[in-house]
């Protein structure tokens, strides 16, 4: 039997769509109270796969397709002998394979210093500049073939959210991980504050196309990325904390209370996953995971290197001792221009990618480097 042996077609009219619709604009109402839902005319259209690993080791895989008659899901089996499928991408001439692996592991989260670094952080689902910035910077061929040899990849946290493409951005980078690890590279997913929302239940940014997919797949928002999916799991075993050398890579920054704490960085990736896999998530208040995920302070959301209160140099000094890092790099905050600050001792690299603004930083063996869509690096 083929992985595409087994395919069922769902077809749902507007009729039958209007009251699994509204209960699932029901669930989603803290959208309303950040985003205005009015400004936004995304629909249902094309999207996933959404993929579960069934009892008998085989996968069921479910996409939202469109064509002149309307958007519809699609449900294929994948055999769990040969377990792949093809992504049909912008920009790329040749369908994008993506294999499914066997359940991931929590990652290591401490490397030697790489002979080479690229950063990207905050694509928040605009798969189009991802995809530029990839390849920008030699990460990837025109094909999305891995060429960085054993270079090591960091994405910064916050693909999820405002963006409509979302799960393509995601598997894109989940096969890439596999691809990395083949050359002797590696990349590595950092979670950030709109993975963990997403994981947990707090829709309040998420795009209306995937509330009307959602009813499509009669499913419940959150249950697309649920635990026993491939991505739910995957990305529940991710770190928040990712040290290659002297430089340490997290989504929103280390504050003085992390410092305080005397944690190590194992301690705050343990924390978060083991709140992740539960099956209640409870907002984090105090103890070790508020530092990893708490509002504000937490490793996710931490906003003291560029926005007030801004943490006194000083104070920094003594937290990257504590650390043993010479510098933090960090997205959630958007910047004009990806660039250090505080001296050098952290490295913004959040820039507005929707705007048509997209920037990565590569550090070769002469430093780090800004790296534009056309190619274009500038020494930092």
């Amino acid at each position: 039997m083929t992985i595409a042996a087994v395919r069922t077609r769902v077809r749902l009219s507007i009729g039958s769509l209007t009251t699994v619709f509204a209960a699932c604009l029901a669930l989603a109402a803290p959208l309303c109270a950040t985003q205005d839902a009015s400004k936004d005319s995304s629909t249902a259209g094309p999207d996933g796969p959404y993929v579960r690993r069934l009892a008998d080791g085989a996968f069921e895989c479910k996409r939202v397709v469109a064509d002149d008659k309307g958007a519809r899901v699609e449900v294929e089996k994948l055999d769990a002998k040969r377990a792949q499928f093809e992504l049909a991408l912008p920009s790329v001439s040749k369908p994008f394979t993506v294999r499914l692996r066997e359940p991931a592991k929590a990652p290591q989260c401490r490397f030697p210093a790489p002979e080479r670094v690229f950063a990207f952080s905050d694509i928040e689902g605009e798969l189009a500049a991802m995809l530029s910035l990839l390849r920008a910077g030699k990460v990837v061929d025109d094909e999305l073939r891995w060429t960085f040899g054993d270079g090591h990849v960091v994405y910064n946290g916050d693909l999820f959210d405002r963006g409509l493409h979302v799960t393509e951005c995601l598997w894109v980078l989940y096969e890439l991980e596999a691809r990395a690890r083949e050359a002797g590279g590696a990349l590595h997913f950092v979670l950030g504050n709109h993975e963990v929302m997403n994981l947990t239940g707090d829709l309040r940014y998420v795009r209306r196309k995937y509330h009307e997919n959602a009813a499509l797949l009669a499913q419940p928002l959150e249950a697309l990325y649920a635990a026993d999916t491939v991505l739910g799991q995957w990305l529940r075993t991710r770190n928040a904390a990712v040290q290659l050398g002297r430089e340490l890579f997290v989504h929103g920054g280390v504050s003085p209370k992390v410092g305080e704490a005397g944690l190590r960085i194992e301690q705050l990736n343990d924390a978060l996953r083991t709140a992740l896999a539960a099956e209640r998530w409870s907002k984090p208040k105090d103890g070790v995971l508020a530092l990893a995920a708490g509002s504000p302070d937490g490793l996710i959301w931490y906003r003291g290197y560029l926005k007030a209160p801004l943490v006194a140099e000083s104070e920094l000094d003594a937290l990257l001792a504590k650390l043993e890092v010479e510098r933090i790099v960090v997205g959630h905050t958007v910047v004009e221009n990806i660039g250090f600050v505080l001296g050098g001792r952290v490295l913004a690299i959040d820039v507005h990618h929707a705007s048509g603004h997209s920037q990565a930083a590569l550090r070769e063996r002469d430093g780090w480097k800004r790296v534009e869509l056309d190619g274009a690096r500038t020494k930092l």
